[in-house]
């Protein structure tokens, strides 16, 4: 562990310069990863158990070969009632721009659980979601899972970790703090202090010792701008690695399938599209689900087929969430224009020439779909014109926005429909002055 072999616990209080009895502090009791992967930034819980002497004490900190922010690093005795401990001044020797001494004075020899807290850069985090879909289509069972990758210098054993989803923001990049060794702006200092604060304060109770240990549950905290999801557990994050953690797993999350004919979202063509929403009458829905790629799989004839993905961002409550799976050869559509013709024509002349500067344009279409599929399905047309147009159809579309009419409508089992519209568009000097 070699954040272990970097702090020391000064048994005498002699300068820095001087000869000193070092002892190198016990393992950690607990560590705890708040991970910010929208800044490159976690925040690290840590709890030992020292023997401090009565009177003084040095603690050395360095974060050598590590990306830890110095100027964040925070000292705190865990359930000192009697108020035994006191940091008396935190000092950084000049001869070494990675080491900070905490002076730290005890009324009387005694053991205390102590806390050190402190953000890092180095350690990242990703999203992925597998859904196995019935063979009916009808339902899936969804699983979240958690990429976690370290390359902060350091390495966590037994580390429970947090994942923050949604968005903050700094004054200034741990890692330039961390690499650079700027001073302390007091924008950061408070930012950090009021972070940990806030942390400490939502999971620690009377006799909590930190509130590092926790049931195995996946807990997901919402506060006013982000959400905390804790993973189960704990687990060891070595440096360099990455490790792979399930989140959540829901059985039975009902969905739909629609075949959405919607050529700015998926391509000009007929798509099936399977859809289902991120609130609780869906079994989902106590929080936003963070950024990652959705991959759906089909379970039919005792195997498993991939259907589709998706790359989602952050998923809301309530939020609605569509995956094309692709065209689907038992359901087809098809357009064809019935007739054309161009009427109101404006001409305009000049000496001996003469020209068309307004007309209006007439298209008939109908469209077709075929539903050869054994079960009934919902369709959506998405039907666009450009220019100054007039849309008319007996089959009523809404309208979706200023030059988008949209067709929803149930096609039962081995059935067809025909939807026929027209396309009214005025050029030149025939558009309507606004």
């Amino acid at each position: 562990m070699r954040l272990l072999s970097m702090l020391l616990f000064a048994l005498v209080s002699a300068p820095l310069c001087a000869k000193e009895e070092l002892v190198t502090l016990p393992k950690r009791d607990s560590v705890q990863l708040t991970i910010y992967n929208s800044e490159d930034l976690t925040l690290v819980r840590e709890t030992r158990t020292l023997s401090f002497k009565a009177g003084e004490n040095r603690i050395q900190f360095s974060w050598v070969n590590t990306l830890i922010d110095p100027t964040s690093v925070e000292f705190q005795a865990i359930g000192d009632k009697d108020g035994n401990l006191e940091v008396a001044d935190t000092s950084y020797p000049a001869e070494s721009h990675q080491i900070l001494i905490w002076t730290i004075n005890a009324k009387k020899a005694a053991s205390h659980e102590v806390q050190i807290t402190y953000f890092t850069s180095g350690i990242s985090w990703s999203a992925e979601y597998t859904g196995l879909v019935s063979s009916d289509e009808s339902a899936m069972d969804l699983t979240g899972f958690v990429t976690v990758r370290n390359n902060s210098g350091e390495e966590y054993e037994n580390a429970q970790v947090r994942l923050v989803v949604g968005v903050i923001h700094l004054v200034e990049k741990v890692i330039y703090l961390a690499q650079g060794g700027q001073p302390k702006t007091k924008e950061v200092d408070e930012w950090a202090r009021d972070s940990a604060k806030r942390s400490r304060g939502a999971e620690e109770g009377p006799g909590s010792g930190g509130g590092m240990s926790r049931p195995k549950e996946i807990d997901k905290t919402g506060l006013s701008e982000y959400y905390i999801y804790t993973v189960e557990g704990t687990e060891t994050i070595p440096h360099g690695w990455q490790k792979r953690l399930r989140s959540f797993k829901v059985t039975g999350v009902p969905m739909k399938t629609v075949y959405h004919f919607e050529p700015a979202k998926y391509g000009n063509g007929l798509m099936k599209v399977l859809e289902f929403k991120n609130n609780e009458e869906h079994k989902l829905g106590k929080e936003p689900l963070p950024d990652g790629i959705i991959r759906l799989y089909k379970l039919q004839n005792g195997g498993m087929g991939y259907m589709g993905a998706l790359v989602s961002k952050y998923i809301a409550k309530n939020d609605e969430v569509k995956i094309n799976v692709g065209a689907d050869p038992e359901v087809t559509m098809k357009e064809k224009r019935m007739s054309f013709e161009k009427a109101d024509l404006v001409f305009q002349s000049r000496g001996g020439s003469r020209w068309v500067s307004g007309w209006t344009t007439i298209e008939r279409f109908e469209l077709e779909v075929k539903n050869y599929r054994g079960k009934n399905i919902e369709i959506e047309i998405h039907r666009s014109a450009q220019g100054d147009f007039d849309f008319e159809s007996e089959d009523k579309p809404e309208k979706e926005n200023f030059n988008t009419m949209k067709f929803k409508f149930a096609l039962n089992a081995n059935t067809s429909r025909k939807l026929t519209f027209t396309i009214t568009t005025r050029n030149g000097d025939n558009v309507k002055k606004k």
